[in-house]
């Protein structure tokens, strides 16, 4: 086979390669996407309420990665890193927040089955967390690396967040349902400046996750540039 032969093979051979990356991309997506919808309903009928389950930041975090991820299946547009690395960084936060902070590092399975909330708390702040960051990491590595700069401007969302959450809490009556939706934005308990400690401590530590998200979408592009560069030769 004369060299132009070959070339013309390897490149089909590519492009097949290619098609099917892609599909497992899509498969993935939708399962992604299914396990965000599912948990969103079970925790929409759990809650009994049409607006208390948008309070949450993990039901806007999975409403956020659902409709992203709705799009890129649906989207020919090339990918842009910074839009992909702030969603997944936000379902990252909800994962770490409710693993640390709410249920203290405890078992994710041990109330999977309960009934109400478990299978949807599963769901939504374990397996969409983790499929987002193997999506991360997997796909789209073609795609122009995400700047360091995004990593602070990514906060915008969350201190969005914080300030409606603030404001609610305080317009809200005390017995209001969360009033404060997380324990460590409750005013009443810690003061204004406990919580901005503690929102301060919370910032950059999600600062910190969202250079870390980079890092290690820019290893991974490295590496795999690397690769298509040796098999080049």
């Amino acid at each position: 086979m004369t060299l132009q032969g070959r070339r013309t093979v390897g490149r089909a051979d590519a492009d097949c390669a290619m098609v099917i990356f892609m599909i497992w991309a899509t498969m993935f997506r939708l399962v992604l996407i299914a396990a965000a919808v599912v948990g969103m309903v079970y925790t929409w009928i759990a809650l009994a309420s049409p607006l208390n389950p948008l309070v949450l930041f993990t039901v806007q975090s999975n409403l956020l990665l659902a409709g992203y991820y709705a799009w890129r299946v649906v989207s020919r547009r090339p990918p842009s890193a910074e839009v992909k690395g702030a969603v997944t960084l936000y379902i990252v936060i909800t994962g770490l927040i409710w693993h640390f902070l709410r249920m203290r590092g405890a078992n994710p399975f041990e109330h999977l089955f309960h009934s109400g909330l478990g299978l949807g708390n599963f769901l939504l702040h374990y397996v969409t967390p983790v499929m987002a960051v193997i999506d991360w990491l997997v796909f789209d590595r073609s795609a122009r690396r995400p700047r360091w700069a995004a990593a602070p401007v990514w906060l915008a969302y969350p201190t969005a967040y914080l300030v409606f959450a603030l404001v609610r809490g305080a317009l809200l009556p005390p017995q209001a349902w969360k009033r404060y939706p997380y324990p460590f934005l409750d005013v009443v308990r810690f003061g204004y400046g406990g919580v901005a400690l503690m929102v301060v401590v919370v910032a950059v530590s999600f600062v910190l996750l969202g250079y870390g998200l980079i890092a290690l979408h820019r290893l991974v592009n490295r590496a795999d540039r690397t690769d298509e560069e040796a098999a080049a030769m």
